[in-house]
């Protein structure tokens, strides 16, 4: 539903005053803050047209007027005035993500802190998916005459580990034999090209136990095969405790053990995020117990083809323009220091 120039000027001050304050915003209070040209009685019946068009509401308690779902989705798409990044925040932000980091777990445990702070909201990341992750190198680890454990390295620094039981045993040399044939087979392969791999084919090339080799390739392929849920980050968990929005001690406990179901967290994530910066507002979110919040998430790329996605969950309040500022300079910053391809 279109808008007038007045009607939109009248929704964005209201939005950004009440994101600013937490109070609900009254006619005399734009007039006074915002250059609009127009009297408070003229304020007030464009804030009234709002809310009957549904972008306002008021608290019963209140004079004043708050946004809905749906004006807080108007801004966004249409009325958002992302600032520009300091020059001190840029460097800042490069300065955190550069730190010598042995691995993605590392980096993405350093994207959680570091977004949280910035925001003051919680930050959620998702591992990188793994699937697209290229495979360094296998070892067979021996440890015990019937169990090995099974360890691969990608070029991105994920570790995909197993303990396999072999109840025929291993054989030292069918170990060290086999270890060399995976790694001279499969390094190199993203776990999406090991899944089409036709490892039985060349089964008759090896010389060892069928059943060693059908139980190390089987634990292999079920790592490539595995869920795309995996690990979840977070960073000030408690942060939404700071918002007079969670004060309600049931709100608060709500999200709390949402916070803890990593299942659940990666599906509502995944479901909402897209190449870009995505905003799901409200009941938007696909999870009842993110309806009175927002969830800003967006793309990362960590090279070697890992790619995963990061969220911020606030209130509806939030300050969306701040957020989509940092979001953008952090996915800039990953993208120029980890983005290529190795």
């Amino acid at each position: 539903m279109g808008l007038d120039k007045r009607k939109r000027q009248v929704l964005y001050a209201i939005v950004h005053d009440y994101i600013q304050t937490g109070e609900p915003v009254g006619s005399r209070t734009i007039s006074r803050r915002y250059e609009l040209g127009v009297s408070p009685a003229t304020i007030r019946n464009e804030m009234s047209d709002l809310e009957e068009m549904g972008y306002l509401e008021q608290p019963h308690t209140s004079a004043g007027r708050i946004p809905s779902d749906l004006g807080y989705r108007f801004y966004v798409d249409f009325l958002l005035r992302v600032p520009s990044l300091t020059r001190q925040e840029t460097e800042m932000i490069k300065r955190v993500l550069s730190l010598r980091m042995r691995s993605a777990e590392e980096i993405v445990q350093q994207l959680a802190r570091l977004l949280s702070a910035l925001t003051s909201y919680t930050a959620i990341v998702l591992g990188p998916s793994e699937s697209q992750a290229r495979l360094r190198q296998v070892q067979l680890v021996p440890i015990s005459s019937r169990q090995i454990y099974l360890v691969g390295v990608t070029d991105g620094g994920l570790l995909l580990n197993r303990m396999i039981e072999v109840p025929g045993g291993v054989a030292p040399e069918s170990l060290a034999y086999l270890q060399q044939w995976l790694n001279q087979r499969l390094a190199g392969l993203t776990l999406e090209q090991i899944k089409a791999q036709s490892l039985a084919d060349v089964q008759h090339d090896m010389q060892i136990s069928i059943d060693l080799f059908e139980t190390v390739v089987d634990e292999l392929l079920g790592i490539a095969h595995r869920p795309e849920a995996g690990k979840v980050y977070l960073g000030g968990t408690t942060n939404i405790l700071n918002q007079p929005e969670f004060h309600d001690l049931q709100k608060v406990r709500t999200i709390l053990e949402l916070l803890e179901e990593d299942a659940l967290i990666w599906q509502a994530i995944a479901q909402v995020a897209g190449k870009g910066i995505s905003v799901s507002i409200g009941t938007e979110n696909p999870l009842s117990a993110m309806h009175d919040c927002s969830l800003i998430t967006a793309e990362y790329r960590l090279g070697g083809g890992l790619v995963g996605h990061f969220g911020l969950l606030g209130p509806t309040r939030m300050n969306y323009e701040r957020v989509f500022a940092l979001v953008q300079g952090v996915c800039d910053t990953l993208n120029q220091l980890y983005g290529k391809e190795s």
